[in-house]
């Protein structure tokens, strides 16, 4: 929209030519789309008033002679008359870099229009005939119905405003609930001063939302036929008997969101008695997966709780550790299946060692990928989900250790140094010795770990695992030292999977497992 200025002129005084009525020489300033207005001070001019003719806006303001009290506004002015009994401003004069511009706003238009002074069509004024058709006007009763306030017309308004959201719901949700508002707990100034409609709708919009989810469309279609809105001392929301009463406050900011949450703790999901709806409705958005073989794959929205992966059998799942958060929830380490066409260096991961599962609701396919292999799983239908979901139990994933530490010597004995798996047992360390595929655990006699390093002594000797890298680490046996070289975990985790031996046949809670 153009912006279109609506000038306001002050007179101070008024001229002999125009003794005869109380106005003075007024002005006109027009739009870029033709919207003018005419601004004509009256006198005295001490008294801050004018009347104000508006036009070419197409609104219910178009050919009235409105009357205006001036207000002083420091760097500009402001034109305030009445409308349906509210202070409605039609003309303000406002800064605008090293000038003042003028605007105009008029009921049904959003934005202000800017105006500029027409010299010509202020000079061409009659101010008496136009004051005479303010008197007319105010006469006939025309500017009464545009000024005062008609609670009726008003009420009529909010429920014809009202009733477009309960379609709209209806629509949405395919219900057929009907509302009310109680106008009883809305006084006039209320009504004045709030769009009751809007504050009412709130718990209409929230359900429209939330149908948008099957589960929950089922909820709101078995649970709400009816929805009565009035206003209290606080919000609140009651539902019961396939009644939903709202009771709402100005004061309360958020209330759509508020609603929201409260018929998510209200509704019940059919079928589902006991659990809460929205339990139910992230189930609605969660993708399992099998292979028809005893496998199954959850995979949970982004964000949730415990981690978006778990596997398992259908009855018994256990969590897919999450992966870096550089990468898509739907990616975990899986160090034994190496894919060896994936990039070595994406944002400092090796993702030659990461898995992915890929599940579609929308297509309806799910895919397990183990480095290479690439399995092809059946994605259940929304009521086995449900089914399966409330059934099932998810534990922790069942790995007790990952690589800490690795070394070798020059005669091909490596010494392997792992640790918990879990934040609560990283404290718990473990020391393997021996050749290629033939590691063996030693007897743990004592742990010593300063800003030097860390000393792991067992029955058979000495590990020194030296911080510093300019000192080398060692194995001591026998007061016979054994320089050894660091061998970087994080580059070589297919070797400590797949050759060492010490992590053959131990499951890692993934959906390779089986693979």
């Amino acid at each position: 929209m153009r912006a279109i200025v609506i000038g306001i002129i002050a007179v101070l005084g008024a001229a002999s030519a125009w003794a005869s009525a109380p106005v003075g020489p007024g002005k006109v300033f027009v739009g870029l789309d033709g919207e003018r207005v005419t601004v004509l001070p009256l006198t005295p001019a001490e008294s801050q008033k004018a009347l104000l003719l508006v036009e070419g806006t197409g609104g219910e303001f178009d050919g009235m002679l409105l009357p205006h009290v001036i207000s002083d506004q420091g760097r500009g002015n402001s034109y305030t008359t009445q409308w349906r009994g509210r202070d409605y401003t039609t003309f303000s004069v406002r800064p605008r870099g090293n000038r003042r511009a003028h605007y105009i706003s008029v009921p049904g238009r959003r934005d202000s229009i800017e105006v500029s002074y027409n010299d010509a069509r202020s000079l061409a004024l009659e101010p008496e005939a136009l004051y005479a058709r303010h008197l007319k006007q105010k006469a006939d009763g025309s500017l009464e119905r545009i000024m005062a306030f008609h609670r009726k017309e008003e009420v009529a308004e909010q429920e014809q405003s009202f009733s477009e959201s309960v379609a709209s719901l209806n629509e949405k949700c395919g219900t057929s609930v009907t509302a009310t508002i109680d106008w009883r707990t809305i006084p006039d100034e209320r009504l004045k001063s709030y769009s009751i409609s809007s504050f009412c709708a709130n718990p209409l919009w929230a359900l429209g939302e939330l149908c948008g989810s099957d589960v929950a469309r089922k909820a709101i279609q078995a649970q709400v036929s009816q929805v009565a809105c009035q206003f209290g001392e606080a919000v609140k929301l009651e539902l019961g008997e396939g009644r939903l009463a709202w009771t709402t406050h100005e004061d309360t900011p958020n209330q759509q969101q508020l609603a929201s949450r409260l018929l998510m703790e209200r509704l019940e999901p059919v079928g589902g008695k006991g659990e809460s709806l929205e339990l139910w409705m992230q189930r609605e958005k969660t993708a399992v997966c099998t292979d028809g073989k005893g496998h199954y794959v959850v995979v949970a929205p982004s964000g949730t709780e415990g981690g978006s992966l778990s596997y398992g059998d259908g009855t018994r799942f256990v969590q897919v550790p999450p992966p870096p958060r550089s990468l898509p929830d739907n990616y975990f380490l899986e160090p034994r299946f190496f894919a060896k066409r994936m990039n070595p260096s994406f944002r400092g991961l090796d993702m030659r060692v990461y898995s992915e599962v890929e599940a579609d609701l929308e297509k309806k396919t799910c895919s397990v990928r183990c480095g290479e292999r690439t399995v092809d799983f059946e994605l259940l239908d929304g009521d086995a989900v449900q089914a399966l979901l409330r059934k099932a139990t998810f534990e922790r994933n069942p790995r007790e250790f990952e690589p800490y530490a690795l070394l070798r010597d020059t005669r091909g004995r490596y010494y392997l140094v792992d640790r918990g798996f879990h934040p609560e047992d990283q404290k718990i360390f473990r020391v393997f010795v021996g050749p290629k595929g033939n590691l063996r655990q030693q007897q743990m006699l004592d742990i010593v770990s300063d800003s030097e390093g860390m000393i792991f002594s067992t029955k058979k000797g000495e590990l020194r695992l030296v911080l510093n890298r300019e000192i080398s680490s060692m194995w001591i046996a026998s007061e016979k030292k054994l320089e050894l070289r660091v061998v970087p975990v994080e580059q070589n985790l297919p070797l400590i999977y797949n050759e060492l031996g010490v992590y053959t046949g131990v499951r890692l809670g993934t959906p390779c497992d089986d693979q």
